[in-house]
């Protein structure tokens, strides 16, 4: 099985020198998809600096000392992907898995409140067999609940590990949102109205901000009672 890759065959939302390391890992199949997502390696010796050799990455994640949405994550090639938390509590710094404006996933700095608190993007959907609405999410975990005014598009703000709802953002109008795909990649927008595909095609989402872009890119941040503030300092030197 192969686990590591060429520098330059590494998707391109991460952002690491080309010319320092010739190799790097492939993340191992999760909820994020391969171009949606950084192994833990990366993130942690490359951006973070937590460590300057692979080997004594492992050692860290080996001993438990790095959290992902509040668990213990032991493997480098764990793909974190949009929104995921990565905690260290040896620094007691937190961070989230954000695009730039360069559409770049990048570790961003966290405050201990806000890392408890994970967005997930409801993309599916369903009905059990006992009657509860399972939630289809962004980071590739289900959810159930008995709150059927939850639709694709929404968010749910869970507080972690407990999985709690804390809030439910609305994919509607007047609504503070993150776009993660597009020309405004990595910047933040308000829905001014959503022009309903009559087609399969994805609906069409246009900004008080002056543009337009497809509903998929459009991430809800801030809405009813609560407001989510995006981290301006990355972890990157």
């Amino acid at each position: 099985m192969i686990t590591k890759s060429k520098r330059q065959t590494i998707p391109r939302v991460i952002m690491i020198p080309r010319k320092t390391f010739f190799w790097g890992v492939s993340a191992v199949p999760g909820g994020h998809k391969k171009d949606e997502s950084i192994p833990l390696l990366h993130i942690l010796r490359d951006y973070l600096k937590v460590g300057d050799k692979e080997r004594e990455i492992t050692r860290i994640l080996n001993n438990g000392q790095i959290l992902v949405d509040g668990r213990k994550i032991k493997q480098r090639r764990y793909a974190a992907g949009f929104m995921d938390i990565i905690s260290i509590p040896a620094t007691k710094k937190q961070y989230r898995v954000l695009y730039d404006k360069r559409g770049k996933l990048r570790p961003f700095e966290e405050s201990e409140s806000s890392s408890q608190i994970k967005l997930k993007k409801v993309k599916g959907k369903y009905t059990t067999k006992g009657g509860k609405t399972q939630l289809l999410l962004h980071d590739g975990q289900n959810f159930i609940t008995s709150d059927e005014s939850i639709k694709p598009g929404d968010v749910i703000a869970v507080h972690v590990p407990d999985k709690k709802i804390e809030s439910i953002i609305k994919l509607q109008p007047g609504t503070k949102a993150f776009l993660t795909g597009g020309s405004h990649v990595g910047t933040q927008a308000v829905i001014k109205n959503i022009e309903i595909s009559k087609s399969s095609g994805s609906n069409l989402i246009h900004m008080e901000e002056g543009f337009s872009t497809i509903s998929d890119y459009v991430f809800p941040i801030s809405g009813g009672k609560f407001s989510y503030q995006v981290p301006e300092k990355t972890g990157v030197d």
